[in-house]
């Protein structure tokens, strides 16, 4: 009896700790970017997409222009890596195309912008506007990038 006990509880312990492990009651995160319906605008040009082997399937149906700044537009798009949800960041300027891709947030930068992608529930608190952080859309903040003031001599 003591013995069936204690794998029972032993079951329910390894269920839990997997549950954990593999996600289970987890909300994944939401971009408002990204809920909107397509307009042609939000079409991402093909060689953008790339054809996965660097590990991102890009889901060019979800893309949405998110900002336009200047002669530089924003996208955000839904991908998945190695079978986990991400969304990726293009940003295409005058100096060519940047495309960043991550989890729930992450950041990248050309020569002249940082950009930050942050998910709803964090996306209206967690940058600071005397940082110099500039608010493009629902889910994706600029600033500028910081001049490098040290000596190089």
């Amino acid at each position: 009896m003591q013995r069936r006990i204690i794998s029972t509880l032993g079951a329910i312990s390894l269920m839990i700790g997997l549950g954990g492990c593999t996600g289970i009651g987890q909300t994944p995160p939401t971009y408002a970017d990204l809920d909107r319906e397509p307009t042609a605008q939000d079409q991402l040009p093909a060689s953008s997409i790339g054809d996965g082997s660097d590990g991102f399937t890009i889901d060019a149906d979800t893309a949405r222009l998110v900002a336009v700044q200047g002669d530089t537009e924003v996208f955000l798009a839904s991908a998945t890596e190695q079978g986990h949800d991400r969304v990726c960041l293009f940003v295409f300027a005058a100096d060519g195309p940047l495309r960043s891709c991550g989890g729930e947030s992450f950041a990248m930068s050309d020569s002249v912008n940082e950009y930050r992608v942050l998910p709803d529930a964090v996306a209206g608190t967690e940058l600071d506007p005397d940082e110099g952080w500039t608010r493009l859309s629902d889910n994706v903040f600029t600033r500028p990038v910081a001049e490098d003031t040290r000596d190089t001599q």
